[in-house]
C-alpha cells in the first residue's frame, strides 16, 4: 500500500504503540517473570503482530520481500539508484546509468545510453519520462515510457529478463496513473510482475512481493474514491464507504505480502486492524473472511491493551499501565491488577466470533485466548479443548490455575511445552520460551525447586544467540529468575549436582586477529554480540557461590578459562584504556591458597601476611569471585546497580515495605517482606533467609576482607608498622559503604597501635605492611630496651653482671666438688 518513504510515519507510530502485551520493563533491566506470580500465571498468552501476521496466509513460492534501502556490497547512499541493485552492471555501466537518469527527458537518455544492455537502456529512460509525468502529469511522456517498457518485454528473453520485472511493475504502475489505455487491468498487471518473477527473471529491488501490496492499494477504493493512509489514521468517511468484499481482498492481499517477509505488508495490516477495531461496525464488515478474523483476533491479543481507571486512551498507552502495575507493557485485564477492566473493542470482538458458526472460527486456540483475557472463561474453554496445539494447552493452564487447581495446570503446562517443539506454529520462539518459564513459575509455587530450576534455565538459554538489544543489557530473557532459584533457593550442593548433570559447556570462541589492539568501541561492540550463554553463567554463579562457602578447590573448575576472550576486561592503564585477559580462575586460586596459608602457616607474622593477601584479593576479585549475581553486589549488571535483579528489581519495593511498618532486621522477616503473595510456599521463605548474604550489606565481600584484615592484626605485634598498615588498608575497604566499620578499626588503632607516619591518612592512603619488620619485632623490641639500659644505667648493668658472674662461679665450684646443690649427700660414684 505503501512506498518506502510513506512508511516511516507507519513504523514511527508503531514503535509509539508498542511491540505487544509484554514489553521490556525499563531501558537497563529485562523483565522478571517472578516479580509478579500471579500475574505471570494469570497473563494471556499471545504471540508477537509481527510473527502472528507473517502467517495469515501461507507463502507458496520462493518469493521475498527486499527493503533494505543498504547496496548489495552493504553501504548506503542516500542517492542510490536501482541500477545500483544490477550486480550484472559493471561500476561504469552504473554511472552511465546515473548520467541517464539526469537527462530531461527519455529521449535524450536513451541517447546517452549507447554501449548498454537494451533492456538497460530502455529502462532508464521510460524511468526518466515515468518521473516527470509523476511530477507534472503528461500523457505524452507516460506514452513514450510505456512504449519502451513494452519495447523491452518484446525483446528476446536473455535480453529481456533483467529488466522484465522491473518493466512489468512501471507498466502496472503507469496503467494504475495514467489515463491511457493499459495492456492490462491493474490489478493484473501487478500480478504479471510476480508471474516473471516466478518464473525466474532477476527481481534485487523485491518488487514482486512490492506489487501484492499496490495491487491491494487499488482495492481501498470506494463510493468516495480512492483512500490513502492518512484515511486509516484519521479514520475518515473514506474507509467507510468501501465495500467488504473489497477491504478484505485488500487484507488477503497484504497478507500474502507480510507472508513473504515484507515490513510493509505487515504494517499495511497493522494499518488496516487498528482502523477496523476502533469501531464494532468495522470489525463486522471483516470478520465474515477467514483471513481477515485472523488479523484481528492476532492484532487484539498482541496490540490492543485494556483500560486502566475507566480511560479509554490508556488501551495504547504502556506508561498507563506502569503507573498501575511497575510493568511497562499494555495493559491485560487477565493478570488480576484491580484497576484494569477488559477492552469493550475486545468485548465485541469475542461476542461477533461466539455469535458465527463455532465451527467456522479460524484459529479456535488463538480465539479461546482472546476469551480468556475479556473474561469469558467458558468460552475459552470450549475452544481451548477442540484443539491439541500448544497454545490451547497453555489456555487450559490458565484456565485450571485461575480455579485453583495447581496439579491439572502442571498437567496442561506440561502438554503445551510438549507440544511447542512439534512445531504446530500455535506458538512463536519467544514465546515458547515464556511458556517453559511459567512452567518454572508454577513449579516453584509447588515446591518442586530442583524442576523449577531446569525450567527456568531453558528458558533463560532460548536466547542464547540472539541477536542482542541495542539498548540495556545483553541478558537472555527470564535469566535473572533463573539466577534467583539457583542462588537463593536450592541449596549448594542441589545447584552442583544440577550443573554437573548439564551437557559440557559449548567451546569458547577463539580470540578475533588484532583483539589485543581493539579500540573500547570494537571491544565493546564484540562483547556485546559475544556474550557467554546461560550455561556459562550459571557454572559462574554456582562457582562464586563455593567460594563463598570456602569450597575453593571445588569452585575452580566452574569459572571460565582465563584465556576466553568473552571474559576480557578494559583496564585504565597510564591514561589509555587496554584490554586486559581474564584471571578470575586464577584470583580464586589464589584466594584459596592464601585461606589455606592462614590456618596453617607456621609462625603469627606468616599466618598475618596469608590473611592480609587473602582480604586484598577479597577486596579487588570479590566481586568477580564470589559476589553474588543479585542483591547485595549485583554481578549481574558488574555492580553497576544496586537493584533490578531477584527479590529487589524495583529499589523502591524494600523501602516501601519499610515505610508500611514491615518488620525488616532479621533474615526471615526480609524474607516475608521479600516474598510476599500468593504461590510462594513457606520453604522457599526459609531457603531464601538462609541463603543471604552474611553479612547482608553492598558488596558484601569488601566487609569481607575488613574481617581478614582484622584478622591479620590479630597476629601482628601491636606497635609494629604492619598491625597499623592492616588496620588502614582494612578500613580504606569499607569506609565509604560502612563508615561505622571503618571508625571501628581506626578506634583500634588508636587504642592498640603505635604513632605513624600514615596516621593522618588513616582508612584513605595506606602503605603496605612490613611483614618483615613485624616478624623479627620482638627481637629488635628487646634489643632496643637493652641498649637504653645500658646507656641510661650503666652502674646497675655493671653490678647486675657481677653478681651474675659470682653466681656462675658458685655454680661451677659446687658441681666440681660434687656437692649437692640441694643440701643432699655427696654422690658416691661407682668403680
Amino acid at each position: 500500500m505503501y512506498n518506502r518513504k510513506s512508511l516511516v510515519a507507519a513504523l514511527v507510530l508503531a514503535c509509539a504503540a508498542g511491540a505487544g502485551i509484554v514489553i521490556a520493563c525499563g531501558p537497563d533491566f529485562p523483565p522478571q517473570l517472578l516479580d509478579d506470580r500471579a500475574g505471570t500465571l494469570q497473563g494471556t498468552p499471545a504471540n508477537s503482530f509481527a510473527y502472528e501476521a507473517a502467517r495469515l496466509m501461507p507463502a507458496t513460492d520462493a518469493l521475498r520481500a527486499n527493503e533494505s534501502p543498504l547496496l548489495p556490497d552493504g553501504t548506503y547512499r542516500s542517492d542510490a539508484i536501482p541500477e545500483a541493485f544490477d550486480a550484472a552492471l559493471t561500476p561504469a555501466q552504473r554511472e552511465q546509468a546515473r548520467a541517464m537518469r539526469a537527462r530531461p527527458d527519455g529521449d535524450q537518455a536513451y541517447a546517452a545510453g549507447a554501449g548498454l544492455p537494451e533492456a538497460a537502456r530502455l529502462y532508464a529512460a521510460a524511468a526518466v519520462d515515468y518521473r516527470s509525468a509523476a511530477q507534472a502529469p503528461d500523457e505524452p511522456r507516460l506514452e513514450r515510457a510505456r512504449q519502451r517498457l513494452l519495447a523491452i518485454l518484446a525483446l528476446p528473453a536473455e535480453q529481456a529478463s533483467t529488466r522484465s520485472v522491473w518493466a512489468a511493475y512501471l507498466l502496472a504502475e503507469i496503467g494504475d496513473i495514467g489515463t491511457t489505455p493499459a495492456t492490462d487491468h491493474p490489478a493484473q498487471a501487478y500480478a504479471r510482475v510476480r508471474e516473471l518473477a516466478r518464473q525466474g527473471a532477476p527481481d534485487p529491488l523485491g518488487l514482486a512481493v512490492a506489487s501484492y501490496g499496490q495491487e491491494a492499494r487499488l482495492s481501498l477504493s470506494g463510493s468516495l474514491g480512492p483512500c490513502a493512509y492518512e484515511d486509516l489514521f484519521n479514520a475518515s468517511p473514506c474507509m467507510d464507504a468501501i465495500a467488504p468484499a473489497d477491504l478484505q481482498r485488500a487484507v488477503r492481499l497484504y497478507a500474502a505480502q507480510a507472508a513473504r517477509e515484507s515490513v510493509s505488508g505487515r504494517e499495511s495490516l497493522r494499518l488496516m486492524a487498528d482502523w477496523a477495531l476502533a469501531a464494532p461496525a468495522r470489525a463486522l464488515r471483516l470478520i465474515d473472511d477467514p483471513v481477515s478474523q485472523r488479523l484481528l483476533v492476532a492484532y487484539g491479543l498482541a496490540r490492543i491493551g485494556d483500560i486502566v481507571d475507566g480511560k479509554p486512551d490508556s488501551a495504547r498507552d504502556p506508561f498507563a499501565n506502569f503507573e498501575a502495575t511497575g510493568r511497562l507493557s499494555l495493559a491485560d485485564a487477565a493478570d488480576g491488577t484491580p484497576n484494569v477492566t477488559p477492552n469493550p473493542a475486545l468485548q465485541s470482538l469475542v461476542a461477533a466470533l461466539q455469535a458465527r458458526d463455532p465451527q467456522r472460527i479460524a484459529d479456535a486456540d488463538r480465539v479461546a485466548a482472546l476469551a480468556y483475557r475479556v473474561g469469558r472463561y467458558d468460552l475459552a474453554q470450549g475452544l481451548a479443548d477442540r484443539l491439541d496445539t500448544a497454545l490451547a494447552w497453555w489456555v487450559r493452564a490458565k484456565l485450571a490455575i485461575r480455579r485453583g487447581d495447581n496439579a491439572l495446570a502442571a498437567q496442561a503446562y506440561a502438554r503445551a511445552v510438549a507440544a511447542f517443539p512439534r512445531g504446530d506454529g500455535s506458538v512463536e520462539a519467544e514465546a515458547g520460551a515464556l511458556l517453559k518459564g511459567e512452567q518454572g513459575v508454577l513449579s516453584l509455587s509447588r515446591g518442586q525447586y530442583v524442576e523449577a530450576l531446569d525450567q527456568l534455565y531453558r528458558a533463560a538459554a532460548a536466547g542464547d544467540g540472539a541477536p542482542p538489544p541495542e539498548e540495556g543489557w545483553p541478558l537472555s530473557p527470564y535469566w535473572n529468575d533463573a539466577a534467583y532459584v539457583a542462588e537463593r533457593v536450592l541449596t549448594t550442593d542441589e545447584l552442583k549436582a544440577y550443573v554437573d548433570r548439564l551437557p559440557a559447556p559449548p567451546p569458547a570462541p577463539s580470540r578475533p586477529p588484532g583483539f589485543s589492539r581493539y579500540t573500547t568501541d570494537q571491544f565493546y561492540e564484540w562483547s556485546r554480540l559475544n556474550q557467554p550463554p546461560v550455561h556459562d553463567r550459571l557454572r559462574q554463579l554456582l562457582a562464586r557461590r563455593l567460594v563463598r562457602e570456602n569450597r575453593v578447590a571445588e569452585a575452580l573448575p566452574y569459572f571460565p578459562a582465563d584465556s576466553d576472550p568473552r571474559f576480557a576486561s578494559l583496564d585504565y592503564d597510564n591514561g589509555n584504556w587496554k584490554i586486559q585477559e581474564s584471571n578470575v580462575r586464577q584470583r580464586a586460586a589464589q584466594y584459596g591458597d592464601a585461606l589455606q596459608a592462614a590456618g596453617n602457616a607456621w609462625g603469627r607474622t606468616a599466618r598475618a601476611e596469608a590473611w592480609y593477601n587473602a582480604a586484598t584479593l577479597a577486596r579487588r576479585d570479590g566481586m568477580r569471585i564470589m559476589g553474588y549475581e543479585q542483591g547485595p553486589d549485583y554481578a549481574v549488571y558488574e555492580g553497576n546497580y544496586s537493584a533490578g535483579a531477584g527479590r529487589d528489581a524495583n529499589p523502591w519495593w524494600r523501602e516501601s515495605r519499610a515505610d508500611a511498618g514491615m518488620p525488616m532486621e532479621t533474615p526471615q522477616q526480609r524474607a516475608e517482606a521479600d516474598l510476599p503473595g500468593p504461590f510462594v510456599t513457606q520453604e522457599e521463605r526459609a531457603r531464601y533467609a538462609a541463603s543471604e548474604a552474611r553479612p547482608n550489606v553492598r558488596y558484601h565481600y569488601r566487609q569481607i576482607a575488613a574481617d581478614y584484615a582484622m584478622k591479620a592484626a590479630d597476629e601482628l605485634p601491636t606497635r609494629s608498622q604492619a598491625f597499623a598498615a592492616v588496620l588502614c588498608r582494612g578500613a580504606r575497604y569499607v569506609i565509604d559503604d560502612t563508615p561505622e566499620r571503618a571508625t571501628a578499626l581506626y578506634l583500634r588503632y588508636v587504642d592498640q597501635g603505635a604513632q605513624v607516619p600514615f596516621s593522618a591518612t588513616f582508612g584513605r592512603e595506606c602503605p603496605e605492611p612490613d611483614f618483615q619488620s613485624a616478624a623479627r619485632f620482638h627481637y629488635i623490641q628487646a634489643w632496643k630496651a637493652w641498649e637504653r639500659a645500658r646507656q641510661q644505667h650503666p652502674g646497675i648493668l655493671l653490678a647486675g653482671g657481677l653478681l651474675a658472674l659470682a653466681a656462675l662461679g658458685a655454680g661451677l665450684w659446687a658441681w666440681r666438688n660434687g656437692t649437692p646443690t640441694g643440701g643432699g649427700k655427696r654422690r658416691q660414684d661407682g668403680l
